[in-house]
């Protein structure tokens, strides 16, 4: 097998209802040779026989295991330790890709060696797979980098990472920020290249009862100004006059709102369509 470009990492926990779909749109993109790491992360339903099955007649397919539940962060890290490749897919199990999310994130990157990380656009879908909206972001490096201290400017499992721009040291997930691994991640690129996202919707992000961001907002929220505090603190990011006034005001509305109101509340702030 001809070594491959691009390396899909996939952490899997308890994904069994939507995990063979998102192998199906793994299997079915239009680049290839693709190399897929999937790691099992001691799940508790079928999702270990669900990978094997699929990885049966494919070699470009490694199934790892984990012996304990590990979470998100060590799983992927695990996952990126061991491709071969230049250029990191992330995806999540519960996800589905566009048949040509990767050779268009493959393409940008190969013709902007400057860019460290690249999103797409992202189409949200219920657990059935039917469309409910859309979560769009900024292209350009510079409203991301702006961006960042106010909300998420992209879609984590939606992006590609060129870690030839990496110190060989990277940790591409660090735990004490879950469930806002994604957040911490993007602020410790910046010293490495310009972020940017794709215009076209490539992803398919699943929203579902068991998502953290809807089962746990304030707590996810604290995770997330944890993460902001320290890349100021740590990483040197300067966050303008206005996203500091729109920090603030998500502090105060997080503290006074139940839990019920803050995820309608930032989707419609959002722009989520």
């Amino acid at each position: 097998m001809t070594k491959p470009l691009v390396s899909v990492v996939l952490p899997v926990y308890n994904a069994a209802p939507y995990l063979q779909a998102c192998l199906d749109s793994i299997a079915s993109q239009s680049y290839h040779p693709l190399e897929l790491i999937a790691i099992n992360d001691h799940s508790t339903d079928n999702s270990l026989d669900i990978l094997k099955k699929f990885a049966q007649d494919k070699s470009w397919a490694k199934i790892l295991t984990n012996p304990k539940n590990l979470g998100v962060s060590p799983t992927f890290n695990k996952g990126v330790a061991k491709a071969k490749s230049t250029y990191i897919a992330r995806m999540d199990a519960d996800d589905l890709m566009h048949k040509d999310r990767i050779k268009k994130q493959l393409d940008f990157l190969l013709t902007h060696p400057d860019v460290v990380a690249i999103g797409t656009q992202c189409q949200l879908i219920d657990k059935h797979g039917h469309p409910t909206g859309q979560k769009l972001f900024p292209t350009s490096h510079k409203e991301i980098k702006d961006m960042l201290f106010r909300t998420v400017p992209m879609q984590q499992p939606s992006i590609m990472i060129n870690r030839s721009l990496l110190p060989k040291d990277f940790v591409f997930g660090d735990s004490r920020f879950s469930p806002a691994e994604d957040y911490d991640l993007f602020f410790r690129l910046l010293p490495y290249g310009k972020l940017a996202n794709l215009p076209q919707l490539l992803h398919f992000y699943r929203e579902h009862d068991t998502n953290i961001s809807l089962v746990k907002p304030k707590f996810t929220f604290w995770k997330i100004t944890r993460a902001k505090i320290n890349a100021v603190l740590h990483h040197r990011y300067i966050p303008s006059l206005r996203s500091l006034t729109v920090f603030l005001a998500q502090l105060i509305a997080i503290t006074l709102l139940p839990s019920s109101l803050i995820y309608p509340l930032h989707s419609k702030l959002r722009g989520m369509k």
